[in-house]
């Protein structure tokens, strides 16, 4: 046992009030890239809690989101929730002394079941877990009947909770290096169509597959509560239902059912309905939400602050992001697409990526074999027999991999083309040869409401989809084939 166990078996002992703990095992579990969590097996000895026991440390990632809760705001959420009847894990214990593991730390109780979202998604053919998908509704609406700590913010939710998301979201994008050109085309639809709210709520603002612990059909605790706070009801449905949480699902809520049968559930839990019109702008926030956090974690790891594959994976998201919310925003009805410019490169379904491992023009034959054997002997010989974490780390490997050939093999966008036909047709200014002098100055035209004629709109969805889908064809491929 080294010095940390020790020091942390003897916290654990005397928050127990027990003569001895001794951590017989320990392991990272998955889905940490915000916070670190650890599943202890431990054997305590007195005390009321004698006995084996197993029990998850939660602690700080080493580069936290500066719009995470810290551990004790988040202790205190959990305590909230359970002494309310909400199915979370048991809060036991919050360490404020970072002489124990250097930084503060709380210990609630293990539960069992499958948080996995893809296990889950592969058991929802043929409504097998509506069910399941109606009781999670039930329980968000239970979330919702919190008390706020803020009594005064039980009032009935306005427009400006909205503007000030979308400020916010504006402001952390230009924090990054790299313009957005589609994020600043959404925020503008959405400044110029926000979501109708509903009411102030405590809101989970992270409720979804993946952060559901359900054992066999029956939810048994709802995790990771960094995000949460008061926002409008509304957001942590349109959050659940929105496709980037689907998995690849067929279900429209969580990829584990219908809409229909989460929002009977949310009803029947004291919730307020929302209809489906005003549903989808929620959705279309959500998507956006998220795409602002992908870019966020990659940008934590290109800092060298936390250097992490899951975290350098989670920005090569933003490509299937910005298609879904090409996607999910309607066209204006006073536009004709048939008129709307195009650009002379838009079929970039012709390149065929098929043969992508054996066209590596950029890598020599031999490291071009040796790519593609390490590729294949990862997936068929060495991922089929690990499980659990290891499996997770090892499936993120491969999938990098992939992403590596593809970019070699074709680049990584096709922005300069669109960049010429926004020139061309558009009058986008391009003095400055940079792509990201040109993308800063869509954005900045899009921002100050220059491209809200409807066809220049329009015309910008069709030249910016043309972009996210050769990238997407790079880092999600089935994302580019939707």
């Amino acid at each position: 046992m080294n010095d940390t166990d020790s020091a942390l078996s003897d916290w654990l002992a005397q928050q127990s009030s027990a003569e001895n703990v001794v951590i017989r095992a320990q392991r990272r579990l998955g889905g940490g890239a915000v916070q670190d969590n650890r599943l202890l097996d431990v054997m305590v000895t007195g005390g009321s809690m004698a006995g084996e026991q197993r029990w998850v440390l939660r602690s700080d990632a080493s580069a936290p989101l500066a719009i995470s809760a810290s551990r004790e705001e988040e202790f205190a959420l959990f305590e909230h929730a359970w002494r309310h009847g909400v199915r979370v894990p048991e809060p036991l214990w919050m360490c404020h002394d970072e002489c124990v593991l250097g930084r503060p730390f709380m210990i609630m109780r293990h539960v069992e079941g499958a948080a996995s979202p893809r296990e889950l998604v592969a058991r929802a053919d043929d409504g097998a877990l509506e069910p399941l998908v109606e009781a999670l509704g039930a329980e968000l609406a239970r979330i919702h009947a919190l008390p706020l700590p803020d009594q005064a913010a039980h009032q009935q939710g306005n427009a400006d909770e909205v503007t000030r998301q979308l400020a916010d979201y504006q402001a952390r994008l230009a924090r990054l290096d790299q313009p957005q050109p589609v994020l600043a085309w959404a925020l503008r639809w959405l400044a110029r169509h926000p979501p109708t709210p509903s009411r102030t709520v405590l809101s989970h603002n992270d409720f979804r597959t993946g952060n559901l612990m359900v054992d066999g059909d029956r939810l048994e605790a709802v995790l990771d509560w960094e995000f949460a706070g008061p926002n409008d009801a509304f957001a942590d449905i349109g959050w659940f239902c929105a496709p980037c949480w689907r998995f690849g699902g067929s279900g429209e809520a969580g990829g584990l059912g219908s809409i229909e049968a989460f929002l009977r559930g949310y009803e029947r839990g004291g919730g307020e309905r929302p209809d489906r019109g005003r549903l989808d702008k929620w959705i279309i926030l959500a998507t956006l939400r998220w795409a602002v956090i992908a870019l966020e974690q990659g940008a934590r790891h290109d800092s060298g602050v936390q250097p992490d594959l899951e975290l350098a994976l989670t920005s090569h998201l933003l490509p299937g992001l910005e298609l879904d919310l090409l996607r999910l925003i309607p066209v204006d009805e006073a536009v004709d697409p048939a008129r709307l410019p195009r650009s002379s490169e838009a079929d970039a379904n012709a390149q065929d990526l098929s043969g992508a491992w054996e066209t590596l023009s950029t890598l020599n034959r031999d490291a071009r074999a040796l790519m593609e054997i390490t590729r294949q002997t990862l997936k068929s010989e060495v991922i089929p027999a690990l499980e659990g974490d290891a499996r997770h780390s090892a499936l993120m490997v491969a999938n990098a991999l992939s992403i590596i050939a593809r970019q070699q093999y074709q680049g990584v966008s096709i922005w300069g083309q669109v960049r010429e036909t926004l020139s061309d047709q558009l009058s986008l200014p391009m003095e400055d040869d940079s792509p990201h002098a040109a993308a800063q100055a869509l954005v900045n035209e899009i921002h100050s409401g220059e491209r809200d004629d409807p066809e220049a709109f329009e015309a910008l969805r069709h030249l910016l989809r043309e972009d996210a889908l050769a990238r997407a064809r790079i880092s999600q491929p089935r994302a580019a084939q939707q």
